[in-house]
């Protein structure tokens, strides 16, 4: 099981790789070597798509519905790894021939993320199936923890790069919602059923949750934009984490920051 983990890290690491050499080559252009940047990111995603049509190995999204996986040789998913505002820049700078399937993956991954927020309490698992029902394993993993606190801010970064997503927007809107109306150190099945269990990283689930105003300020929901305002000041409010735990909360809390200040872009 410790290894299935580190695999799932490495595996949700690679699109940010990706991600950030394609940054790097737009914001100081590419060089020679390792600092070759657009370079290295076309062949990390060569790979994520085609590994596997030699017989070794697995390809990292599924090749008929375009949705990542959890890990390559596993298919179920991770709502938190879907980032189609990732996929979006990829489509445009990724090899040539694989432009279209990350066009495809973009627009997938937005169709899953609504299926994966429940319709009332906007919560998703932290691993799901392909139809977005919670994926149950010997770890429980299937209610809203952890993993399932970034799928806010992923939505919310997706609205501000690439436009308004109405039920994606609502889907946040009634997330920020649930827990202005509920105990915030709680765990809930993505139902709003309580879990005897407490939440681990409290400031990475305000921040993200945060960042999600970026989506749910457009919402048509009841009380959306107030909302959205209040998770905003709870993350100024909210002092940064420290102790043993605090790299995926302060790696969340300054994302959120980034994005919600209008910074986190595509150079």
């Amino acid at each position: 099981t410790e290894q299935r983990m580190r695999a799932a890290i490495r595996h949700a690491a690679e699109e940010y790789f990706a991600m950030a050499l394609f940054l790097a080559s737009g914001r100081w252009g590419d060089g020679e070597g390792v600092y070759e940047y657009s370079r290295h990111a076309r062949s990390i995603l060569h790979t994520c798509v085609h590994r596997g049509e030699d017989g070794e190995g697995y390809p990292m999204w599924n090749p008929e519905n375009h949705l990542i996986k959890f890990i390559p040789e596993t298919e179920w998913t991770d709502p938190s790894y879907h980032l189609p505002h990732f996929y979006e820049v990829f489509a445009q700078r990724a090899d040539e021939a694989d432009r279209p399937f990350w066009r495809e993956a973009a627009a997938a991954s937005r169709r899953y993320l609504v299926t994966a927020c429940h319709p009332e309490t906007g919560m998703n698992p932290e691993y799901s199936n392909y139809d977005g029902t919670p994926h149950v394993d010997e770890r429980d993993h299937w209610h809203f923890y952890s993993d399932a606190y970034r799928t806010a801010g992923n939505i919310g970064l997706d609205c501000l790069w690439n436009g308004v997503v109405p039920e994606l927007c609502d889907a946040n809107a009634r997330l920020q919602r649930f827990f202005l109306e509920h105990d915030r150190t709680c765990v809930y099945a993505v139902d709003g059923t309580s879990v005897d269990e407490t939440v681990l990283h409290p400031v990475g689930f305000i921040a993200a949750t945060a960042e999600g105003s970026l989506a749910a300020m457009h919402s048509q929901e009841p009380d959306a934009l107030d909302n959205a305002i209040r998770w905003v000041r709870l993350l100024w409010d909210t002092p940064i984490r420290t102790g043993t735990r605090r790299y995926y909360d302060n790696f969340l809390y300054a994302f959120a920051f980034l994005a919600l200040a209008g910074e986190y872009r595509v150079w």
